[in-house]
């Protein structure tokens, strides 16, 4: 099964992708330190962390196109900070929302499966139009 991960982080969603079965084509993160901890673990010979491979970017200038379409999974945290119950609640005002971001990748590599972490906010009645409209 083939995997793409959007919003790795340090990788926990994608680590356990891996133990899971599947294969990454790319795990994504723009965070510098995230992903030197992803590579360090990879370096390390890690068991489900050796053959991933770890790009560095913003979501938004990645063309899903070199991917594929051929894709079972894809998988990502995306930026909690918009919905989240401390903060700003700014939701889709927020310059961190990165939904769009996530439905313009399910719409050009079209996965079979999608996951979406995120943050029980998200669900508040402040957001539920935009929730519905996601979804």
């Amino acid at each position: 099964m083939r995997s793409l991960e959007l919003f790795a982080g340090a990788g926990g969603l994608a680590l356990g992708a891996s133990r899971a079965g599947f294969e990454h084509l790319g795990v994504v993160e723009w965070n510098h330190d995230a992903c030197s901890s992803m590579n360090e673990n990879r370096n390390r010979g890690l068991e489900y962390v050796q053959q991933w491979p770890v790009q560095e970017a913003d979501v938004r200038n990645i063309r899903y196109s070199d991917f594929g379409t051929d894709i079972d999974l894809l998988a990502g945290g995306v930026p909690c900070q918009p919905w989240s119950l401390g903060g700003k609640h700014k939701g889709q005002n927020d310059q961190r929302n990165l939904f769009p971001e996530m439905i313009r990748a399910v719409r050009e590599t079209q996965p079979k499966a999608v996951l979406v972490e995120n943050v029980k906010g998200l669900l508040r009645q402040t957001f539920s139009n935009y929730f519905e409209y996601i979804t």
